[in-house]
């Protein structure tokens, strides 16, 4: 479960794609929606959603020429359409199996934030139908969403690769304030590279800031741990303060490893249990 302020706040395709699947077959009344990315002659499929036959699994790899979304690439058309694939491009196409149960198919291409092609989001069902102009259009929408949530999700990357600003206080103290939104590529980004900078520093305390974030999902609090443990491992007395109420309420007040870790409520507070206070000059 994802914590967000919204329900159309997504921090991630995936996570965009596991509720806009299930709409898309809807509107379309189709069978079958996926959304899937070209990789090195591959076509990895990131979500799939079945509305009644199970026809295509999320998270499999296959061979380019051996899937539909090669007809959506080469096309030329801003959406690409087949009433029935088996009566022309499945006969036509020796690398596709014989025995296909796809009829009805339709496809888009999606786009990074350079503007290069990421892969297609397409819709297929069983039975032969035509796909009127609305649909097509409400898909190549679609599409487009998913290229702008893609362009986000990327920028989002990039900027986590400079966000992990641990910032020396003295020698062997250091604070690391968490901003924004920490999600699952970002929990693992944190770990890594806390793990390089303890290994690089010696170190007494780290303290983790969560005052500024904005949103975590429950992996977040399965990393939070990994790094705590990491640091005690390593001789270092990890720190956290900023705790938010919708945080205690969450996998870390389960967690009996919480109970003996030191807490406190804010950054002054932390800094105090390391041996500094505040003063005010005259």
């Amino acid at each position: 479960m994802h914590n967000h302020s919204n329900d159309l706040h997504y921090l991630s395709v995936k996570e965009a794609a596991d509720e806009i699947l299930e709409h898309v077959s809807k509107v379309i009344d189709v069978n079958t929606v996926y959304i899937a990315k070209k990789d090195n002659g591959h076509m990895n499929i990131i979500d799939a959603y079945n509305h009644s036959d199970h026809i295509l699994d999320a998270n499999i790899r296959m061979d380019y020429e051996q899937s539909f979304c090669q007809f959506v690439i080469e096309s030329g058309e801003e959406v690409f359409t087949s009433n029935d694939l088996s009566l022309h491009y499945i006969k036509e196409n020796a690398d596709l199996p014989v025995d296909v149960s796809v009829k009805a198919f339709m496809g888009v291409k999606i786009f990074d934030r350079e503007g290069r092609e990421f892969g297609t989001l397409c819709v297929m069902d069983q039975e032969p139908r035509k796909f009127t102009k609305e649909e097509a259009y409400f898909l190549r929408s679609v599409g487009q969403i998913f290229s702008y949530i893609i362009s986000l999700d990327q920028t989002q990357q990039r900027v986590d690769l400079l966000s992990v600003p641990i910032v020396p206080v003295t020698e062997g103290v250091v604070v690391l304030p968490l901003v924004g939104i920490v999600n699952e590529d970002r929990s693992n980004h944190l770990l890594e590279t806390i793990l390089q900078r303890i290994y690089q520093k010696n170190l007494d305390y780290f303290i983790l800031d969560l005052s500024g974030m904005v949103s975590f999902d429950d992996l977040f609090t399965s990393h939070l741990s990994d790094i705590v443990k990491a640091l005690e491992l390593m001789g270092v007395t990890p720190i956290l303060t900023g705790i938010r109420p919708d945080m205690a309420m969450s996998h870390l007040s389960q967690d009996p490893m919480y109970k003996d870790l030191r807490i406190t409520r804010n950054l002054e507070q932390a800094l105090k249990k390391v041996g500094f206070r505040l003063v005010k000059e005259e």
